[in-house]
């Protein structure tokens, strides 16, 4: 059985995990709210991990997809995340810090330039579908951007995937990210998003994870 008090939540905001916080709170089981971005995810993160000690943690949010054939509203797991604008952009041609040998693909954490979640065990118990994301510090919007990250199998876009990669592998703390697909990326409009939907199925599967947690062997 896992210990729910060390199971560690994280969100970029409290409105994210809203309805699913009774619950948690009902478990005994904490909840970090890290702020948008990839720097203070990790800061918050990190502070988290010392006062609680997890020997889990879950990220759950809303993201942006590459792919329209998904529906906005579904649910997945990020199972291989980038920091897909640490590199630089010359003769209107991007070149990651992989790219120029400023980092070595193979360099603790990465793998083969990828934040790659090992832990198939805990994949298994959410039992959703696994995908690659993206994580970003400034929305993508140009086109050739987009279609170059679709190229390289981006499926989801957030602001703070790839910091709980990193942080968790670091840490050796077995970790899972689930996303909820709330807008297509590039798409402005407003209007044709679906956060009421994306932010009611995140919750739900939350909670649905969590509890298949708690009754489940540890990994």
């Amino acid at each position: 059985m896992w210990d729910s008090k060390r199971i560690l939540i994280v969100a970029a905001t409290k409105m994210e995990i809203a309805s699913s916080l009774p619950v948690l709170k009902k478990w005994h089981i904490p909840v970090a709210i890290t702020g948008v971005g990839a720097a203070p995810s990790v800061y918050h993160m990190v502070k988290a991990i010392v006062q609680y000690q997890p020997s889990v943690m879950i990220q759950a949010g809303i993201a942006g997809c590459f792919d329209r054939k998904y529906l906005l509203g579904k649910v997945v797991a990020v199972t291989e995340e980038r920091f897909a604008d640490l590199g630089v952009e010359e003769h209107q041609q991007w070149k990651s810090v992989f790219d120029m040998g400023f980092i070595a693909p193979g360099q603790k954490p990465f793998k083969e330039g990828r934040l790659k979640n090992p832990h198939k065990k805990l994949q298994g118990i959410a039992g959703i579908e696994a995908v690659a994301g993206v994580t970003v510090n400034e929305v993508t919007t140009n086109k050739n951007r987009i279609r170059l990250l679709k190229t390289q199998g981006a499926v989801v876009e957030s602001m703070e995937g790839a910091a709980l990669h990193y942080v968790a592998l670091m840490e050796k703390i077995p970790f899972l990210q689930i996303r909820s697909l709330s807008n297509y990326v590039g798409e402005r409009d407003k209007s044709k998003w679906n956060f009421k939907d994306a932010i009611g199925n995140l919750n739900q599967e939350l909670v649905r994870i969590v509890q298949q947690m708690i009754s489940n062997s540890p990994l």
